[in-house]
């Protein structure tokens, strides 16, 4: 490979990498949430695209999206992610820590344990929330399987206000 060849592959790569020192946790994703409850706050680092909570558009540094949205969220012990469902796939993948996710159909539930490197894999519309069961911080890569998802779809009424009051 020549010099040229070379330097349009790095050129072309260099915009593709997202490096944790990059990366800041971001605790205003899902304020309107913590506005709602403290216990639904935590942070969010994107790596790839904008994920489902927000204007597909603020990026916040992280890579344009293609096929699927990447990020990290940190919860902390005794937080949880509120009931809500996607229009596509959501991937939970535990990095650290332990949760519970319990996924509803109708007034059915299933709770599913996940802790270090375990992994759940979600049917779009399937209503779901997450829990923080460990004593410490849970750490949850999550992706959803659409490069710009819509906004989550809650059950609680009162996050589908705020959540509609947003822009």
């Amino acid at each position: 490979m020549d010099g040229q060849s070379a330097m349009t592959l790095e050129n072309r790569l260099a915009g593709r990498v997202a490096r944790f020192a990059d990366r800041r946790e971001d605790w205003t994703v899902f304020g309107f949430e913590t506005a709602l409850d403290p216990r639904y706050a935590r942070a969010q680092r994107r790596y790839l695209g904008a994920s489902g909570s927000t204007d597909p558009a603020d990026l916040r540094g992280s890579i344009p999206a293609t096929a699927f949205t990447m990020s990290i969220q940190t919860m902390p012990a005794g937080n949880r992610i509120p009931v809500h469902c996607h229009e596509t796939e959501e991937v939970f993948f535990i990095l650290d820590g332990e949760c519970l996710v319990r996924c509803w159909d109708g007034q059915a539930s299933s709770d599913i344990r996940l802790g270090r490197w375990d992994l759940v894999c979600l049917p779009p519309f399937l209503q779901h929330e997450v829990f923080n069961t460990g004593a410490g911080d849970c750490q949850v890569q999550t992706l959803l399987a659409k490069p710009q998802p819509l906004r989550p779809q809650y059950a609680d009424p009162e996050l589908l206000k705020l959540q509609a009051a947003l822009p």
